[in-house]
């Protein structure tokens, strides 16, 4: 039978497998160094919570409210985020999302450097005035993506694919590219290829 997380207000070094926390409403709750594995938390409510040193395996967090919450050095794989504000986080440091699913989510105005997005499908996701210096994203699929007034400095989207990323609307300086997706960069220029 399924926890109400709400029963505590700190939970440390604790491990969650096949657990539903779906629809939950949570406010002011720690979550450090916690293990999850195969959990649903979709269109769970978390109000200034913290989550530090986690680890999500195989859960589904879909739709989650994460209002006014801190996320400190956690970690998802294969795992599902659609739909998920990131921007109404209250601080973000370090996170990393391995072969997630990511997409329909908004990372807008996130200062996102060295997070790792790799092996993850991205779709729809929107990156406005998001700093993405030294970003893992190798791997990953941004299909219909965004992108507006990025920092890429010496972030890795090597093997990233169906990408539009505007190099006027972006800063661009040192990112690695990988050919034939890196094409793509030159349909945001006023310029005639001749094939």
């Amino acid at each position: 039978m399924s926890r109400f997380l709400a029963e505590q207000d700190e939970y440390l070094d604790e491990h969650f497998v096949e657990q539903d926390f779906s629809r939950q409403a949570v406010t002011a709750v720690t979550f450090e160094n916690c293990t999850f594995q195969s959990c649903s938390f979709t269109e769970t409510q978390f109000k200034r919570c913290t989550f530090q040193d986690n680890h999500f395996q195989d859960c589904d967090l879909s739709l989650i409210n994460i209002d006014d919450s801190h996320f400190l050095r956690n970690k998802f794989q294969d795992s599902k985020l659609i739909g998920i504000n990131w921007s109404k986080v209250a601080r973000i440091q370090y996170i990393a999302f391995h072969n997630c699913n990511i997409s329909f989510s908004t990372f807008m105005g996130l200062d996102l450097q060295h997070a790792v997005i790799t092996g993850c499908l991205a779709k729809e996701t929107y990156f406005s005035e998001t700093n993405l210096t030294k970003a893992d994203c190798t791997g990953t699929d941004f299909s219909d993506s965004r992108f507006s007034g990025v920092n890429f400095t010496r972030a890795d989207f090597t093997d990233a694919r169906n990408y539009f990323i505007a190099p006027h609307l972006n800063l661009l300086k040192q990112t690695k590219f990988s050919m034939p997706e890196a094409i793509a960069l030159l349909h945001g220029l006023d310029i005639v290829l001749d094939e």
